[in-house]
């Protein structure tokens, strides 16, 4: 018998291609079971024997027949080892276990008869002494009855978890199946050239390509299912049983981000190992089947029938604290879990998620509890949620979102200089919607963003129509939210509105409220600096408020400050009032800003703010915020 090693040398190059592959992601390497590991080895191996096997043959030297005889041997004992790691690996992938009997007891036979039953029968093959002919046994072709009993096998397996390996697994699988009875026909047809090394090498390689880059469904740094994993995994249990009792549980790392710059990543990395461990426990113990994964940066989640106790994912341990690298201080780890509990005819795991996720972001940073379920409160203030966002989009293009202008006054002349453009929500049934109820929704979906930019369009295309109509155009101040800064292109969008209108920059006073300016000082200073050169007023809302950071005005790009109208309140019979108010004036004069105080209610309030020779002020005192449409006619305050 010839043989062709040349398909093998082909194999080897296919499986080290693979592998080199696989190592550019070494963290699915290592997370790999231990069953893919051997499999790619066995594959290797197989190809070695068959090469190493094939140039003993083509010498036909007598004297090599016992180390042929042996090599051969190896040969079928890899050949028969292979399809069963690969069987245990597809079996342990899709959670399943196996029949011991069938596989095991195939397997147990194949090997006793490749060894004993090949010394005293030649059973798979007869390799003659002194002609090295080599000549298939008269039980070679149970070699096929084998690799289908493992075929069937993953069948049987693969129908059952259907939905968790998704259609591009399942095509993988029967893509092999075909190459393999391809290659049976071939050996059928030229039973002298093998061309088996090679269909394995092609089956592990797409094996690994498919599961490294494809289709990853296992997370790098802990092992568990990453978040396609988990909702395959998700989905195939809810069609395999009843879900009464079962609950879907979002954990977290509290300020994961914090304790990654305090401590260093490499901390944080052994942070995220343990709550790995700890979820990873909670669903081996629970009494049904339960899936868990690590479906975001510090986010895990589980979908289990017991009820989780956070002390549970957080057992005290010392590796509970993490100590930081620099100062050697601890750092306590603190762990929010949110739950929801499965309804009746829930199906939209997404949607589970999402209603985790809310209870878990209502309970975030509370110090009175780190656990809460989606129920009640929580429940009926995320339909609000979802109501105001499936609204306001709709609103927008019904321009339901009207612009209200509060006018400002020069405070001794009482003549209008300015305005605040303020929007206000008044839906199809002219009811108005209170602003505390949409803004802070619009804030944390970043939906704000769109809404502070139409606003700004309609304000620009007011004051175009009232210089058109020579009617006395006043500038006027547009409040944009501590998320827009985020927008990347938010200073372009802002130039781009105003120079559609062929306005002035400096009839656009941008507005931003000064508990905006605590969060990453060095990306507002860069946006408020780019609109400052551009000839844009920045001017800071509730001005005071913010203690803290009053030290911060030397590298702002402030040109006018709103003192907070809180500093008002009885302020005609509080002495330590008007001596912080007198402060916070004085201070912003020194800074050569211009003050405008808001909040101004009565007579009496008025006068002290003219004493303070204060330059603007506005209030209910003399106008109230009103349609944009009857503001031409408030020239001077009543």
């Amino acid at each position: 018998m010839v043989f062709s090693y040349q398909f093998d040398i082909a194999g080897i190059m296919v499986i080290l291609t693979s592998l080199i592959c696989a190592w550019i992601r070494p963290g699915l390497i290592k997370n790999f079971s231990i069953y893919l590991k051997l499999i790619i080895v066995l594959s290797i191996l197989y190809n070695i024997l068959d090469i190493v096997t094939s140039v003993l043959l083509q010498f036909k030297k007598p004297g090599t027949w016992l180390i042929t005889y042996i090599f051969l041997i190896l040969y079928f004992l890899v050949l028969f080892m292979f399809p069963y790691r690969a069987t245990l690996y597809f079996y342990e992938l899709c959670g399943e276990k196996i029949n011991p009997l069938i596989l095991r007891g195939s397997l147990a036979l194949m090997l006793l008869l490749a060894t004993f039953g090949q010394f005293f029968f030649n059973f798979f093959f007869k390799l003659d002494r002194n002609t090295m002919e080599y000549i298939h046994g008269a039980g070679f072709y149970a070699t096929f009855i084998y690799y289908l009993i493992c075929v069937f096998s993953v069948g049987d397996c693969a129908i059952k978890h259907k939905r968790y390996l998704g259609k591009l697994r399942l095509r993988l699988l029967l893509a092999i199946l075909v190459i393999t009875i391809i290659n049976v026909i071939y050996q059928l047809i030229l039973p002298e050239q093998s061309i088996t090394g090679l269909v394995i090498a092609l089956s592990v390689a797409m094996t690994v390509v498919v599961f490294c880059f494809v289709d990853v469904t296992v997370d790098e740094l802990t092992g568990l299912n990453n978040r396609a994993g988990f909702i395959r995994a998700c989905d195939e249990l809810m069609h395999n049983q009843d879900m009464h009792g079962y609950s879907m549980i979002k954990i977290q790392v509290y300020h994961m981000q914090e304790l990654n710059e305090r401590t260093g990543m490499e901390n944080g990395d052994k942070v995220l190992l343990m709550l790995a461990n700890n979820v990873k426990y909670c669903t081996d113990i629970a009494k049904k089947k339960s899936v868990c994964g690590r479906i975001g940066g510090d986010t895990f989640a589980i979908l289990t029938d017991s009820e989780i106790s956070i002390t549970t994912l957080s057992k005290t341990t010392e590796t509970d604290i993490v100590q930081n690298p620099f100062t050697g201080m601890d750092y306590a780890v603190s762990f929010y879990a949110g739950g929801y509990r499965l309804e009746e005819g829930d199906t939209d795991i997404d949607s589970m998620l999402d209603h985790a996720g809310y209870a878990l972001k209502w309970v975030s940073g509370n110090f009175k509890t780190n656990v809460a379920f989606y129920e009640d409160e929580i429940r009926h203030e995320d339909e609000h949620r979802k109501s105001v966002e499936q609204k306001v989009r709709n609103a927008i293009s019904d321009r339901e979102f009207k612009v209200y202008l509060q006018p400002i006054y020069n405070s001794m002349t009482r003549e209008r200089v300015s305005a605040e453009a303020l929007v206000r929500w008044i839906d199809s049934r002219n009811q108005m919607i209170n602003p505390a109820d949409f803004i802070p929704i619009l804030e944390k979906n970043g939906f704000i963003t769109e809404l502070d930019l139409y606003v700004l369009d309609e304000v620009c295309r007011m004051l175009k129509s009232w210089r058109d109509k020579g009617i006395e155009v006043v500038p006027v101040s547009v409040n944009f939210s501590r998320v827009d800064v985020d927008h990347p292109s938010i200073v372009d969008d802002i130039i781009a509105t105003v120079d559609k209108y062929g306005l002035e920059h400096s009839l656009i006073k941008i507005e931003l409220t000064e508990s905006a300016f605590n969060d990453n000082m060095s990306l507002i200073i860069n946006v408020l600096q780019k609109l400052h050169d551009q000839g844009f007023p920045i001017m800071m809302d509730d001005f005071g408020s913010g203690y803290s950071n009053l030290n911060m005005f030397k590298d702002m790009p402030v040109d006018i400050v709103k003192i907070d109208m809180y500093f008002l309140r009885n302020i005609e019979n509080s002495e330590k009032g008007m001596i912080v108010l007198e402060s916070v004036v004085h201070m912003a004069k020194r800074l050569g800003l211009q003050i405008v105080v808001e909040g101004v209610e009565t007579q009496q309030q008025y006068d002290y703010i003219r004493k303070l020779r204060c330059e603007m002020i506005q209030g209910y005192y003399f106008a109230k915020p009103m349609p944009s449409e009857i503001f031409p006619d408030q020239v001077t305050a009543g």
